[in-house]
């Protein structure tokens, strides 16, 4: 049995909201997101610890600008999955407002 250490809940994003990583200029695909954190799937690897720079969007054009620090990064192990990583970032806080920003978001996709 796992133990969630997190501090507020995840919801599965897939396909609702649109990521883009800043630092590399390349989309990434949102799987999870909290107001603590959130969890990419990318073609590749992030170094754990590195602070990181992402453009979340939804269909309606609302988005935020955000920085997450990556506290863990995995291959993907299915078969159809060769070459490609989730990485779980924790969103650190560089911007005063941000948990409100990622709460709205986040109150618009519920």
């Amino acid at each position: 049995m796992s133990i969630d250490r997190r501090r507020s809940a995840r919801v599965e994003i897939l396909g609702r909201v649109h990521g883009h990583s800043v630092s590399h200029d390349v989309a990434v695909t949102v799987r999870e997101l909290s107001l603590g954190g959130m969890a990419i799937e990318t073609a590749f690897s992030f170094p754990v610890g590195a602070v990181h720079q992402f453009k979340l969007t939804l269909g309606d054009g609302a988005h935020v600008l955000l920085s997450g620090q990556a506290r863990h990064c995995r291959p993907l192990t299915s078969p159809d999955a060769s070459g490609r990583f989730v990485t779980g970032f924790e969103f650190v806080d560089d911007a005063p407002d941000r948990s409100p920003r990622v709460g709205d978001l986040m109150d618009k996709i519920r």
